[in-house]
């Protein structure tokens, strides 16, 4: 006879960067210094309990389709008071009191765990970073109401509409872009150094795929929405952009 297979979850990645869930835990954490004072049956309570339980799910993910660890510590946190059946108004209160001290201690816990875990590149962080004015214009709200992708392709038109304000030249796509940096055989219309050495063309043509590359970021019609599901990765493709439209800024134009 076969053995019966046992299913086995997908695990659930986190959804926050580490800088992103420092703050959002520590916010938790003083938040809960409130419910702490509230009476153990107060709405507040379970509302208090059910979006932070939700945030260390993004924060630690699920492994194996399960609540983390760390999730599982807080959301079944026991106080010292024993529980037993018909517990008076009193006990309760002093259950709810002692359990939301202990998860207020794991929320900080979890915050400086991380902190410690967090690598050198939280300096550019999605609330340490700004977006060039231009992209925050057209994308900054979509990203931050969690429209990802949409935030991303906004963003992809504007640097090929300034590619193509910049350079005066009405091509588009992959046209556009050998026309405007391409100095293989030309002298380029936007140039980025002075293309006196191999290593300059070098960097004049590596810029150059960065920007086609946005063609063809713009012209794919079957991005999938795992792409774009991570906050922290749909960061990084502003934060392209943005950093696309601030070398054209400093960039000579050779009409």
């Amino acid at each position: 006879m076969n053995a019966k297979r046992v299913s086995r979850k997908e695990s659930v990645p986190p959804a926050l960067s580490h800088q992103q869930a420092i703050g959002l835990l520590k916010r938790q954490a003083e938040r809960g210094q409130e419910i702490a004072t509230l009476t153990f049956d107060d709405p507040q309570v379970d509302a208090w309990l059910s979006l932070t339980t939700n945030l260390l799910d993004q924060t630690f993910g699920e492994p194996n389709g399960e609540m983390h660890k760390n999730t599982k510590d807080f959301a079944y946190a026991q106080s010292a008071v024993s529980l037993h059946v018909n517990m008076s108004d009193h006990e309760l209160q002093a259950d709810h009191e002692g359990k939301t001290r202990l998860r207020n201690a794991l929320l900080l816990g979890f915050a400086e765990q991380l902190q410690d875990l967090a690598p050198p590149s939280v300096a550019t962080a999605p609330d340490r970073y700004n977006f060039h004015a231009e992209i925050e214009r057209v994308s900054g709200a979509l990203y931050r109401d969690g429209h990802y992708k949409q935030a991303a392709f906004e963003a992809y038109i504007r640097v090929i509409d300034a590619v193509k304000a910049r350079s005066g030249l009405y091509d588009d796509g992959d046209s556009l872009m050998n026309r405007a940096f391409g100095a293989d055989k030309q002298t380029p219309v936007i140039q980025f150094n002075t293309l006196s050495t191999d290593e300059e063309r070098d960097e004049q043509r590596g810029i150059m795929f960065l920007f086609k590359g946005i063609v063809g970021l713009r012209n794919s019609k079957a991005h999938s929405n795992r792409l774009f599901n991570d906050p922290s990765r749909a960061h990084e493709y502003l934060a392209l952009s943005s950093l696309l439209l601030r070398l054209l800024e400093i960039a000579q134009v050779n009409r």
